[in-house]
Formats: C-alpha cells, sequence, structure tokens
C-alpha cells in the first residue's frame, strides 16, 4: 500500500510539472479561433440566471468577454509586443480595447488615450533602433498614434470648463511626452537603412506637429500682464492680438493656482523618476556623460526651485512647464538608454525655452550643434 501511495503521490507531482509550450498554446488558439469562425453561432435554449453576488454594468461586458477570450497569460505577454509580432494584434485588438471601455471617467480616458499614444511612439523608438521602421509600419503606427492624440484632445476641449485643473495637467503632460519621444525616434532612428532613418525623420517630425498643436491649442487670442495687489488677489490685465489693451481685467481664481501646483507636482515626479533611472544605470556611463546628466537634473531642480520661489509672478509660470518639458525628455532618454544598451543617447538634447527651432536665448545652438530644440507652447493663463 505504501508503494502504491508512493508512485500516485510521485505521479501527481510530475504531471503538475506539464505544461504547454508557447508555440503550442498558439497552435492551439488558431486552431480554436478557426473552429470559432467555421461555424454560425446558434441561440443557446439554456437562459442563465444573473447571480446575486456579482454585478457588471452592462457596458463593462465586453471588455470583460475579450479578456477572458484572450487570456489573461497572453494579453500580459503581449504588452511588450511591437509591429511583426504575433502577439502585437492581441495587444491593440484585444486588451487595449478593453481598456478603453473599462475607463469610466473623462480624465481616466484621456489618461488611458496618452497612454496608448506614446506606446505607438515607444513601439516606433524599438523599431527605429534595430533598424526596422518601414515606410507600412511607421504609416499604420502614426495612424493609431493619431487617434488616440484627438482622442486626447477632444476630450481636453470638452472638460476644460468643468475641470480646467485636469483639462491643464492632462495637455501638458502629454505635450511634453510629444516633445520627448519625438527627439528620441529622431535619434534613434540617425542609423540603419535609408528607409529606416527616412521613416524615423518623417514619423518624428509628424509628433513634433502634433505636439506644436497641442501647444497652440493652449494659447489664447489674447496675452496678460500680472500684478497682486496688496490683498493677495492678481489683477490680470489682457491685450488683444494687436496688442491694444482691453478695458477689462479679472482676478486670477483659486483654480489657475491649482493647474501650476499639478504641473508642478508633475515635474517633481517625473524628476524624481528619471534620477531613479539615472541611478540604475549610473555605472554603464562614462564620467563626461554622467557629469552631463548631472547638471542637466540640476538645471530642472534649478527651475522647480525658481518657480517655487516665485511663486504668483505671471512672469514666472513659464518655468514649471519647462521643467516639466525638461524633466520628461530626460526621463525618457534615460529610459532609453536602459533599454539600449548599445546605443549611446545621453546626454539628453536640450528643450529650448524661447523661440522657435534655432538658436539658444546665448545666441550659441546648444552642444555643438547636436541639440535638438522643441520650441514650449505658450504658457497656460493664469
Amino acid at each position: 500500500m505504501n508503494t502504491m501511495n508512493s508512485f500516485f503521490s510521485q505521479l501527481k507531482k510530475e504531471t503538475q510539472k506539464i505544461r504547454l509550450a508557447a508555440p503550442e498554446r498558439e497552435r492551439m488558439r488558431l486552431a480554436l479561433d478557426a473552429a470559432m469562425a467555421s461555424s454560425a453561432p446558434i441561440k443557446s435554449p439554456i437562459q442563465p440566471v444573473p447571480s446575486p453576488y456579482f454585478f457588471a454594468p452592462r457596458s463593462l461586458v465586453p471588455a470583460l468577454a475579450l479578456i477572458l477570450v484572450a487570456g489573461v497569460g497572453t494579453s500580459y505577454a503581449a504588452e511588450g509586443a511591437v509591429p511583426g509580432d504575433a502577439l502585437y494584434a492581441i495587444k491593440v485588438g484585444v486588451t487595449e480595447p478593453a481598456r478603453e471601455a473599462l475607463a469610466r471617467s473623462d480624465e481616466a480616458k484621456a489618461a488611458l488615450h496618452a497612454r496608448f499614444a506614446e506606446r505607438r511612439m515607444a513601439e516606433a523608438e524599438t523599431l527605429a533602433e534595430r533598424g526596422a521602421l518601414t515606410a507600412k509600419t511607421a504609416l499604420a503606427l502614426e495612424e493609431n498614434f493619431s487617434r488616440h492624440a484627438a482622442e486626447v484632445e477632444e476630450i481636453v476641449s470638452a472638460v476644460e470648463e468643468e475641470n480646467p485643473v485636469a483639462a491643464a495637467d492632462i495637455s501638458a503632460r502629454f505635450g511634453s511626452s510629444l516633445a520627448a519621444h519625438g527627439a528620441l525616434i529622431e535619434a534613434l532612428g540617425g542609423e540603419g537603412g535609408e528607409e529606416n532613418r527616412r521613416e524615423s525623420g518623417k514619423l518624428a517630425r509628424s509628433i513634433k506637429e502634433r505636439e506644436r498643436a497641442v501647444a497652440h491649442a493652449e494659447r489664447e487670442a489674447v496675452t496678460v500682464t500680472a500684478e497682486r495687489g496688496g490683498s493677495g488677489e492678481i489683477a490680470v490685465q489682457t491685450f488683444a492680438k494687436d496688442g491694444a489693451a482691453l478695458s477689462a481685467s479679472i482676478v486670477v481664481r483659486d483654480a489657475d493656482e491649482a493647474v501650476l501646483a499639478r504641473i508642478e507636482a508633475n515635474a517633481s515626479t517625473t524628476l524624481e523618476r528619471a534620477e531613479t533611472r539615472f541611478s540604475g544605470i549610473r555605472g554603464s556611463l562614462d564620467k563626461e556623460t554622467s557629469a552631463l546628466v548631472e547638471a542637466r537634473i540640476f538645471r530642472i531642480r534649478e527651475l522647480i526651485g525658481n518657480f517655487r520661489d516665485t511663486r504668483g509672478k505671471g512672469s514666472e509660470k513659464e518655468k514649471i512647464q519647462q521643467a516639466l518639458k525638461d524633466a520628461a525628455t530626460l526621463d525618457a532618454f534615460l529610459e532609453a538608454q536602459a533599454k539600449f544598451r548599445g546605443r549611446v543617447l545621453l546626454p539628453a538634447p536640450e528643450i529650448e525655452m524661447f523661440g522657435d527651432e534655432g538658436e539658444s536665448e546665448d545666441g550659441n545652438d546648444g552642444r555643438g550643434g547636436g541639440d535638438i530644440t522643441i520650441p514650449v507652447p505658450a504658457s497656460l493663463p493664469l
């Protein structure tokens, strides 16, 4: 009896080790898909009775069904897929639509679409680094990216009056991300074949144009000058585009301060994340590159500090937006440097504070012409 028990115990242990290999699972999934596609669905005679212990809104049922059909493991494995990979269709055709369906608030939806747009840019970076960004793939990525970017802009526009803090925050973060990834795609696509270089450049320019569109949407039809009175309120004089002063003046609302506070918090959080990434790869960088990254971190921290010191002065509000943009660019380049260790991407390019592409304020062009200059949008109105 003991021998028999030992046999079954060992048999149980061995059977628990049996697993389907990834190719076998993929073949099984494809066979199931083919079988389901070849058979017309029929209505079941069984009428399900809703459980009193589980409730899901009707609008979420398709999303939950997609997750169950795809399988949690498959969906998770697809997260790192890029165009050309077997699981990429699951990523963009199943898991992302499911997440869209699960997003309830406007802010959550905008943040999610921004994340998906960033994914397309990250996928383009991976392909550009491999030298595999073709015209067909770049077009598909750009179309998907543009769809999500347009969703972000539409949602931001819709919620601006009701929740200006969230709208301005999402817009600022998304614009900063576009600037960072556009520069990164351009840097990564500089090598490889002719088609890879051409398509990387075209996609980087398209992303830059989108960033400019986001910046333009933030611009007001008037300019302002601000001055804080003895009561602590800031009187703002408005000017039309032709420079003529308008008769009205307004008082800055608490929401305006909240907008800048949110952007400041995001700039600080993004810089902290960049510093953590830097700590992780510092040992693989030479002393000169490490010193340049440290200088960039110091400069961004200084911008944040200057904003805090001059809080409430209209002429200083662009500092915190600049800090967010610089922190986002540095963070993106540090992440890419860790991912593509065979490429030299650091130090990250400068983002000039004023003007269009060209020279910086002091008349030079940055690091010997190697910088990528990205125009900063007009700052949010106080």
